[in-house]
């Protein structure tokens, strides 16, 4: 009996001893012989089907518990992902990993049914990754995209950065943070430059109409703002500090914590600008002085199929408007400060069902105002006083409401996958600028989607809303998407019908400062519209060398166009909103994505937008062309980067009205933009220098000229940046992982 007990614990204990051994995987480059740390290593148990996600260390190694054949991937940016099976037990094993393209198959959210690689996506999704943002040196939204075809960005001193996307403008292009929508415009626009980019991991850009699944604001297209998460490190943190030589000093910090399905986050952040004139005596500034502060809290818990992710985001921002003494004596002026805040908390839950269906539930609240307080400020004592007058001190208020949730049936081998969904937003507006003092406006809607997998390559996606807005009729909004994706290219073609509805302030709101006499109308219809895509991507060797292909057309019909009249004659600051007619644009893009060298890649790109609206009895399409290139080089052992960034902004065109009541376009005359930055990463990545110069060419105020029906016209300019700066940044990153 002794002797088979024996038998029996020598038995489990090789058994215990064989089904946890310990293999130590080692992960290097494959040209310098480097050990790479922060490698995703993954294992799949090729007989159980557990996996487990590691990460390599400083030393470039990680730990395998070792209990059968096994599959292991390996992968890390810039670098070819490798996969390997372990077939029986070694020590140690060492992988070379080699270096790849610097374009990544980026992974995409918005509109889908589940996150998918974007080349698998059925709309054409523009994504600009982590490393891209930290190459450009951006610190906003605007500068991020100022060099992207088929975007305008337009610049008002008071009311900030807004965009045009495929000629349409920015009050029908919905901003999205992590699905949540953006509220707060000004003049119709979110001002992109009070969105910072220190958490944002990508963003994805959808051009076209998105009406279907996200409702109004959606007519011209999405920009979804996706922030970073950790995925691996039970701790994570980095603070950044960014600083340009016209005035410019950033500080903005992050911090994580992962503990066995809990996922904490912290950010804080200090942003200053100190204001820019091309006068550097004068006290008004052309580019107004501000300060913003940002904090955030993040909660996510996940558990198997399911995951909750809690984030609580605040801004607040100060911006001074100064005038130039007045005569007689230049010792009073006035000081007018403008008041910021946004509030954002949502909730999204996310569950997987066993038969590969998900439910994607999210929930949010949105609080944001606008404070104007005006000071009368003697010079000569410095005492500030505020003005009695009653309209030149006030606050709006604006909150919004949404909740969206979505149904998925998936399933990899069905050829019919759908999704169903409810989307409600309510949005309320409070303020002595508001009419009545109080409006509000409601959303409620159902969408659905049919994906219908035909054959291999065919994908049809008819899709459709049904909504009740509480103002206005809204009327059914159908979309059809259709893929054909060959081995090395895919061809996308969509229509939608577009609706959108008045916003509260284009209804209601009466905005007056220095700048703006701005009148709400409540008599305004709803816009409507037909918007046409068609892309075509394709991957080719050129040379041998990896290239990519990109080429896009688009047609957009908006019916009852809402913009801003100019309704008297005697004052050139007022305006009122109206429907003026039909509104037409028409254009598409090509670009060209070539890597010669395993650390380089070059991209170039020609975009040509024309615009045609019935309100200027415009009988043609007027027509400005982009261009742009970039040039992206990694060297001294893949910790340094190199890079150009440039733009050519083609003679632009502008409608007004003369005096006579007849019709001068104005063009913006053309100029050409560049940026260029370089950064080296020290101590495996802990410490990351960068420095650069923006805005190459020194521009400031683009001069125009004025033509047109009358013989009023005359010179005309823009102002479209604060002139060639110098950047320094240093970034501090620790990581910890659980051994």
């Amino acid at each position: 009996m002794k002797r088979l007990l024996l038998f029996i614990f020598c038995i489990l204990g090789y058994q215990a001893f064989s089904q946890e051994r310990i293999i130590h995987i080692l992960v290097r480059d494959g040209e310098s012989g480097e050990f790479l740390p922060f490698c995703h290593v993954c294992t799949e148990d090729l007989d159980y089907g557990t996996t487990n996600y590691m990460t390599t260390d400083l030393d470039g190694k990680a730990i395998l518990t070792y209990t059968g054949r096994t599959l292991v991937s390996v992968s890390f940016m810039g670098y070819e992902t490798l996969l390997d099976t372990i077939s029986h037990y070694q020590p140690s094993i060492n992988y070379e990993l080699l270096p790849g393209s610097l374009s990544l198959d980026e992974v995409v959210v918005t509109g889908q049914n589940r996150p998918i690689p974007v080349d698998r996506s059925i709309y054409n999704i523009k994504v600009i990754g982590s490393e891209k943002i930290e190459r450009k040196a951006s610190n906003n939204l605007a500068e991020l995209l100022n060099t992207d075809l088929n975007i305008q960005i337009n610049n008002d001193p008071s009311t900030g950065s807004s965009l045009k996307l495929q000629g349409i403008s920015g009050e029908n292009i919905k901003i999205l943070v992590d699905g949540v929508p953006v509220i707060g415009r000004l003049n119709g626009n979110i001002d992109l430059s009070q969105i910072n980019l220190n958490e944002v991991d990508h963003v994805e850009i959808v051009e076209g109409p998105m009406s279907v699944i996200y409702g109004s604001n959606a007519l011209g297209g999405v920009i979804n703002i996706i922030t970073k998460e950790n995925k691996y490190a039970s701790f994570k943190a980095d603070l950044d500090s960014h600083y340009e030589s016209v005035g410019v000093y950033n500080f903005n910090g992050n911090a994580y914590l992962k503990r066995k399905g809990h996922d904490m986050g912290l950010k804080l952040g200090r942003n200053f600008f100190q204001g820019y004139s091309t006068d550097p005596d004068s006290r008004w500034k052309q580019w107004k002085p501000k300060e913003q502060y940002v904090a955030g809290l993040q909660y996510a818990y996940s558990r198997d199929r399911l995951k909750i992710k809690n984030k609580l985001d605040y801004f607040n921002e100060r911006l001074l408007d100064r005038n130039n003494p007045s005569p007689p004596y230049y010792d009073k002026g006035h000081d007018t400060w403008y008041y910021t805040r946004r509030l954002n908390g949502s909730t999204n839950g996310f569950y997987e069902f066993k038969n590969s269906a998900n439910l994607d539930l999210l929930l949010s609240y949105s609080y944001y105002s606008r404070t104007k307080n005006k000071y009368l400020k003697d010079l000569t004592t410095l005492e500030t006083t505020l003005s009695p007058n009653e309209s030149d001190n006030d606050t709006s208020v604006f909150n919004a409401f949404v909740v969206r949730g979505a149904y998925n049936s998936l399933g990899e081998d069905r050829k019919l996958q759908y999704q169903l969904g409810v989307d409600v937003n309510l949005e309320t507006a409070t303020g002595k600028r508001i009419k009545n003092n109080y409006e509000d406006i409601g959303d409620y809607a159902l969408f659905a989607n049919l994906q219908w997998h035909l054959n291999k390559r065919l994908i049809f996606q008819p899709a459709v809303r049904l909504a009740y807005n509480t103002k206005y009729k809204a009327p059914v909004v159908p979309s059809v998407n259709v893929k054909y994706q060959l081995p090395q290219s895919s061809i996308r073609l969509s229509y939608a019908r577009g609706f959108r509805a008045p916003s509260l302030k284009e209804l209601y709101l009466f905005f007056y400062d220095s700048n703006h006499q701005v009148e709400g109308n409540e008599d305004l219809k709803a816009e409507n519209s037909h918007n046409f895509n068609f892309a075509v991507n394709k991957k080719a060797s050129l040379l041998k060398k990896h290239t990519e292909i990109r080429l896009s057309a688009f047609y957009n019909q908006i019916f009852n166009k809402i913009t801003l009249v100019q309704v008297d004659p005697d004052n050139p600051l007022h305006y009122r909103n109206e429907n003026i007619g039909k509104y037409e644009s028409l254009g598409g893009a090509f670009t060209l994505s070539l890597s010669p060298g395993r650390f380089m890649d070059i991209q170039a790109g020609i975009a040509e937008t024309g615009r045609r609206d019935d309100y200027y009895e415009s009988d043609r399409f007027i027509f400005s062309t982009n261009a742009n290139a970039s040039l992206a080089v990694k060297f001294l052992k893949n910790s340094a980067n190199f890079s150009v960034f440039y733009k050519y902004f083609g003679r632009y065109p502008l409608y007004s009205y003369d005096d006579a009541g007849e019709v001068n376009i104005t063009y913006m005359n053309d100029y050409h933009h560049m940026d260029i930055s370089l950064s080296k990463s020290f101590f495996t990545r802990k410490i990351t220098l960068s420095t650069g110069v923006k805005n190459v060419f020194n521009n400031t105020v683009i001069q125009g000229s004025t033509s047109g029906g009358s013989a009023h016209g005359g010179d005309a300019s823009s102002i479209i940046g604060w002139g060639r700066t110098f950047f320094l940044g240093l970034k501090l990153n620790f990581v910890k992982y659980d051994s």
